[in-house]
């Protein structure tokens, strides 16, 4: 079903490119269609080798989380026909010894590989039309548009990576503009999956960035954010605020938060920045505050390759205890 919207997308596109009869027309659109045999040129292959990992106080152990290991993307343009397909080989190590146990059980635990991107789309000038096995969806690419730090950014809820992702994102004259359906899980009959549509409209200057999204799903939760950011020379501030909200006949609860950071690039190589997060979980009657600050620096070592530092320290965990969180990784690009 998804594949045939697109189909239908790209056939109301070239309905509409063919509407004018004139001979310069013709002239632009034999020129958008004119696609050539599939050849090497047409592919561009990159990727990543990273190390690194996370630690924290609560379980006192090291763990991967999907840092350490290899990335590859190959990025595929044929004229109008753009593709993308990105996969992770990684060691995704751990010296909590209950993680071990449970390697055999836990896809996250344990080396792995994992195809984290793939996608066909059409470039129409306005933006990119595309369907994906599994891809970000639209919210993926604003809703941590306030997020000067390293790692421990906070930011709505959105469903992030997702499978049968039908996507409209494009940016023109300043204003950016995405929309996305999408799939929680790979298989249609899977109990966790859930069917959602989410999306944003923002302006883009040079000097600042502001975003405004939403997304809802068949589960009874909806999203509401808006994120930005504004450049002051070396200094780049930015915010992050959403509303989460579920309302089923189990449960009704509402997740309001923000999240503030700043950054200072010391030199061209070095930059500092700082973030503090809160938020209210309601739940019926009963209202829970969380708070934390992060503390990151990154550097850039060569051309291609970069290292960083997030330090975050919970102010309010609720009822358990405050943690400390560390994450370092370091990152060469080819």
């Amino acid at each position: 079903m998804k594949k045939t919207l697109l189909a239908l997308a790209i056939a109301s596109i070239s309905a509409s490119a063919f509407a004018v009869d004139t001979s310069s027309q013709n002239s632009k659109n034999e020129e958008m269609f004119a696609f050539d045999p599939m050849h090497k040129d047409q592919f561009s292959v990159s990727g990543s080798v990273g190390v690194g990992g996370y630690y924290d106080t609560g379980s006192k152990a090291f763990y991967d989380d999907w840092v350490t290991g290899l990335t590859l993307a190959v990025n595929y343009r044929n004229n109008r026909i753009v593709g993308y397909f990105e996969t992770d080989l990684m060691l995704n190590y751990s010296t909590d010894p209950d993680a071990k146990a449970a390697s055999s059980t836990d896809k996250h635990s344990g080396p792995a590989t994992d195809v984290d991107k793939a996608w066909l789309g059409f470039d129409t000038g306005f933006g990119i039309a595309s369907f994906g096995w599994e891809n970000d969806t639209a919210l993926d690419a604003i809703d941590g548009a306030g997020d000067n730090t390293y790692e421990f950014g906070a930011s709505a809820g959105d469903a992030s990576d997702a499978f049968n992702v039908v996507k409209f994102q494009g940016a023109t004259n300043g204003f950016a503009y995405a929309v996305s359906y999408f799939e929680t899980e790979d298989s249609h009959t899977s109990a966790d999956n859930e069917k959602g549509v989410n999306g944003y409209v923002g302006i883009e200057q040079e000097i600042f960035n502001v975003y405004a999204g939403y997304e809802t799903r068949d589960s009874d939760y909806d999203v509401y954010t808006v994120t930005g950011n504004v450049k002051l020379g070396a200094v780049k501030l930015g915010a992050n605020f959403w509303i989460e909200e579920t309302d089923t006949k189990v449960l009704d609860k509402t997740n309001t938060g923000y999240y503030v950071s700043a950054g200072y690039a010391v030199s061209e190589d070095l930059t500092l920045a700082a973030g503090y997060a809160g938020n209210t979980e309601e739940i019926g009657k009963t209202d829970t505050d969380y708070s934390f600050m992060n503390v990151a620096a990154m550097y850039t070592l060569a051309k291609n390759m970069d290292m960083g530092i997030d330090i975050k320290q919970q102010l309010d965990a609720g009822d358990k205890d405050e943690e400390t969180y560390v994450f370092a990784a370091g990152y060469y690009y080819f």
